[in-house]
């Protein structure tokens, strides 16, 4: 599909980083099925990828006998994947599509060429960087330094900010363990805890709300 049937004046209207629009107009828009592998970490990348529409799962995976998921983060519309491309080196991790996803396809040249001629753009990317960046630390040190009901507990206030109210989509045990680096078992046990201790409660939908304040140590 041509970029030049998307509205992106009613798509970017209300974004927070409204200079996106100028670099999504130098792209293709692209639709990709769920389970889509966008970006293979170690590749070198040659474009970047807007969202549209759709979420997708950054992520490492160990390199052991037994290869594991680690979720690095969960990505949405107004967001930029393979960013990395930008400086010409390999992307550190992999990008996956979570369900149908559309995304501006904008070459690294073109890219370029755009934030050379364009600050205000060149410090939304900046702006952007910095959100992952904290993203990132932040779930580095729950990683190394927390325990197990630490990460989960932290994880559901972040996907539950405003408890019964909150916007949020089903999620299995196992992409939950994903999400915090443990097992779907130790995910399951203590789900089934804070269910009983009426801390949290399953959805009809399928998805986990916080109901109370969930404990500092279980």
């Amino acid at each position: 599909m041509n970029t030049a049937t998307i509205d992106f004046d009613s798509l970017f209207h209300n974004s927070a980083h409204p200079g996106l629009q100028d670099l999504a107009k130098q792209g293709q828009v692209r639709h990709y099925r769920k389970n889509t592998l966008l970006i293979d970490a170690g590749d070198t990348g040659q474009v970047i990828y807007l969202v549209l529409s759709g979420r997708l799962r950054e992520f490492a995976m160990s390199s052991d006998s037994r290869p594991r998921e680690f979720t690095l983060a969960v990505l949405g519309p107004g967001q930029l994947v393979g960013a990395m491309a930008l400086d010409g080196g390999p992307h550190c991790a992999s990008v996956l599509t979570l369900g149908p996803v559309s995304c501006a396809v904008i070459s690294r040249e073109a890219a370029l060429t755009v934030l050379r001629h364009n600050p205000a753009l060149a410090m939304d990317l900046l702006q952007l960087a910095w959100q992952r960046v904290r993203l990132a630390t932040e779930t580095t040190r729950l990683a190394l330094f927390s325990d197990a009901y630490s990460r989960l507990s932290a994880f559901l206030q972040r996907q539950n900010p405003s408890g019964l109210q909150a916007r949020d989509h089903p999620m299995t045990h196992a992409q939950m363990a994903q999400q915090i680096g443990c097992s779907r078992e130790m995910v399951s046990r203590i789900l089934k805890e804070l269910v009983t201790g009426g801390y949290v409660v399953r959805e009809t939908d399928k998805v986990y709300r916080v109901c109370k304040r969930l404990p500092l140590r279980w």
